[in-house]
């Protein structure tokens, strides 16, 4: 028995380290001050890691190229700012971020980028660039962990918005809120609660992990 366990635990060990960890998130649906919007409409972002770099998968309900898409991360709970890098009228309530995402589909490559604010300001003149996925309804956008400051074991807030293509416009919908962001196009939106993701930890936490449920197992057996 205690080989079983013992075999079963590193498996489960072998595979979360294979596979990473993967983090669900759902919204709220037909919660837009315009229902018909429905390529802004949110219905969940799958957050995942393979150790070296995080994806973001946003589905929205319905899909429409003008979508922009925008991520506000926190990674640092020591600094930061309520700002976010595209200045638009989107109140994080308290949250202070030190990366940003933004992109767009209308554009063949290049058509996303990531901006750290550093030094007071954002840092657009260290910025990177690089191509979103788009699959049906859902796009994802993949940085590395090191980019955003974090490594192993660590965890992370964040925020997903959707707006569309005029610098005034507001985060349509938020991941945070299951209700109506913002009242329209020309009024600010405000965030609720980020949500939290946890990157994946190095094998070396995990065998402690399957080492304590291997423990566990021989005492409840006992």
């Amino acid at each position: 028995m205690k080989n079983l366990i013992t075999t079963a635990s590193a498996l489960l060990i072998a595979s979360a380290v294979h596979a990473g960890v993967t983090g669900s998130y759902t919204d709220a649906t037909l919660d837009l001050f315009d229902n018909g919007l429905d390529n802004l409409d949110i219905t969940g972002v799958g957050v995942s890691d393979d150790g070296t770099n995080v994806t973001f998968a946003v589905t929205t309900r319905g899909f429409q190229n003008w979508t922009k898409y925008m991520i506000a991360i926190d990674s640092d709970p020591t600094g930061g700012t309520g700002t976010n890098a595209w200045s638009r009228p989107w109140d994080l309530n308290g949250a202070q971020i030190e990366h940003f995402i933004g992109s767009w589909v209308d554009a063949p490559s290049n058509n996303a980028q990531r901006v750290a604010f550093s030094g007071g300001s954002w840092d657009w003149a260290n910025y990177q660039t690089f191509s979103n996925s788009v699959a049906g309804n859902t796009v994802s956008f993949t940085v590395s962990l090191a980019s955003l400051g974090l490594s192993a074991g660590q965890s992370f807030s964040f925020d997903v918005g959707t707006s569309g293509g005029g610098g005034g416009d507001p985060a349509v919908d938020l991941l945070s809120r299951s209700d109506v962001a913002t009242t329209g196009w020309g009024s600010p939106s405000v965030s609720g609660a980020f949500r939290t993701y946890t990157v994946t930890p190095t094998p070396g936490a995990l065998a402690l992990l399957g080492l304590a449920g291997i423990a566990g197992s021989r005492r409840r057996t006992k």
